[in-house]
Parts: C-alpha cells; sequence; structure tokens
C-alpha cells in the first residue's frame, strides 16, 4: 500500500494505454490476393497447422500440398498456386522409402493434371524431401532445446530457407521438433516466425492446442477439409480420399 500510495498515476506506464481504442482505430489488414500462396486459402510468410479428427491421410494432404507449391499446381484441384517456388518438407517418421512411394502414388493417381510427369522434371529441384528418421543427416529432428534456443538443425533449416528462397516449409510431425519437456511452445514459434515463408505444421494429436496459435488452422474431417482462418473465417471444402489421393467432390 505504500508503494501504490507514492506512485502518482501519471507516471505508471500502464496508465499510458488505457482501453482499446488503439485496437478499434487500427484497420485489420488482409492479405492482398496476391499475397497469398494458395488462392484465398493460405497466405505467403504465415504459420498454419493440418491436423486430423480421426480421420488418415494428413501426411498424403501435406504431401499433395507441397506438390502444389513446388510444381505450381492447384491445391486439391480447386486452389490455384499464387507463388509456385522452392519446397522442403521435413518428415521425422517415415523413411525416406515410405515417403517416395507415397510420391510415386500421386504421381500416378494425379491424373487431373496432364503431363505432370513432365513438369516434375522440369522443376524436379523446387521440392526436397529429408526423411530425419533415417537418421543419416547427423542432426535430430528438434528445432529447439529445452531452454528454446535454436538447435543445429534450426541453423541448417534457417539457412536452406533463406538460401534457396524457400515458399513453402512442412514439418511432419510438428510434435517431434521439440523436446517433450520444453516449457513453452511459443519459443518454437518464436523460431518458426523468423523463417521467410509460409511453415506448415503437421500435427500428430487432433485438438492439441500447442497449435492453435496459427492463422491458418486445417483440419481433416468426415466429409473434407475444415479451415479456420484468422482472414476469411470458417469454410469446408469437400474432399475425399481416393487411391492415395485426396480429391474434392461436390
Amino acid at each position: 500500500m505504500t508503494v501504490s500510495a507514492n506512485l502518482k498515476i501519471e507516471e505508471n506506464p500502464f496508465a499510458q494505454k488505457l482501453g482499446i481504442k488503439e485496437w478499434q482505430d487500427r484497420p485489420f489488414i488482409q492479405p492482398r490476393p496476391e499475397d497469398y500462396l494458395i488462392d484465398g486459402l493460405i497466405p505467403a510468410n504465415a504459420l498454419v497447422s493440418l491436423q486430423a479428427e480421426n480421420v488418415f491421410g494428413k501426411t498424403t494432404l501435406a504431401t499433395q500440398l507441397a506438390m502444389s507449391v513446388a510444381f505450381g499446381l492447384p491445391f486439391i484441384d480447386r486452389f490455384p498456386c499464387l507463388q509456385p517456388g522452392k519446397v522442403l518438407y521435413i518428415n521425422a517418421r517415415d523413411t525416406d522409402e515410405d515417403s517416395h512411394r507415397r510420391f510415386k502414388r500421386l504421381v500416378r493417381e494425379w491424373t487431373t493434371i496432364p503431363g505432370l510427369s513432365s513438369r516434375i522434371d522440369e522443376m524436379m529441384d523446387n521440392l526436397t524431401h529429408i526423411s530425419l528418421f533415417d537418421e543419416c543427416f547427423g542432426v535430430v529432428p528438434h528445432l529447439v532445446d529445452v531452454s528454446g534456443s535454436m538447435t543445429k538443425t534450426y541453423t541448417y533449416l534457417h539457412q536452406f530457407s533463406e538460401y534457396f528462397k524457400s515458399k513453402l516449409i512442412i514439418l511432419d510431425p510438428v510434435e517431434d521438433f521439440f523436446p517433450d519437456n520444453l516449457k513453452n511452445v511459443s519459443e518454437l514459434y518464436l523460431k518458426l516466425r523468423q523463417i521467410n515463408s509460409t511453415v506448415l505444421l503437421v500435427a500428430d494429436h487432433s485438438r492439441n492446442e500447442a497449435f492453435h496459435k496459427v492463422e491458418v488452422c486445417m483440419s481433416i474431417v468426415a466429409g473434407g477439409l475444415r479451415v479456420h482462418s484468422d482472414y476469411v473465417g470458417r469454410c469446408d471444402i469437400a474432399m475425399t480420399m481416393g487411391e492415395g489421393i485426396w480429391f474434392p467432390t461436390l
């Protein structure tokens, strides 16, 4: 009480910003149409999460997104890629052979894109897939350690992204990229926001609160894809799994 009694309210820095007038007066800045990575769906340089509610197929859908950006293909045949370019997909649990089979299956089943194989041949350097499960890169998946400090893996990731001007980075599953005893997962977000690209966090656990601090949250649900966006609100996209590929339904 003595401290409070001796402090004038005019000297209190908290009192210099009273109420939310600044928020009310500040406009909410929507991405311009050309600022999207995937038209109307995924902004460039955003954090995006992908999870599933008792439905399989997260990694397949993430791979389709990676191929859409790398090769300039419409995502699930409906949403044009506005900024094709380099993509880095880091998988912590699938072997390189697992991922190779998935890629070949998608190339075979993506029949709506004429000349897909030729396009991939022309742009094959745009998609880089790293399997840390194979333990052949001399690093662990963790991007931050228990203190939240960056690791060697993060340094490599940041350098790769800066040098090749990556448009998209995918971390699958994102839980494997920070230690279980990390006190504050926000440290991971702070590091990821220093990377100048869209980062997709493929979440292994549905409804994990740690992955809701993103601009766009995508969930695979029965009947399709549910998108919660800071910019466009909620939208549902009808899709179904075919022979190892997601495709839109009416």
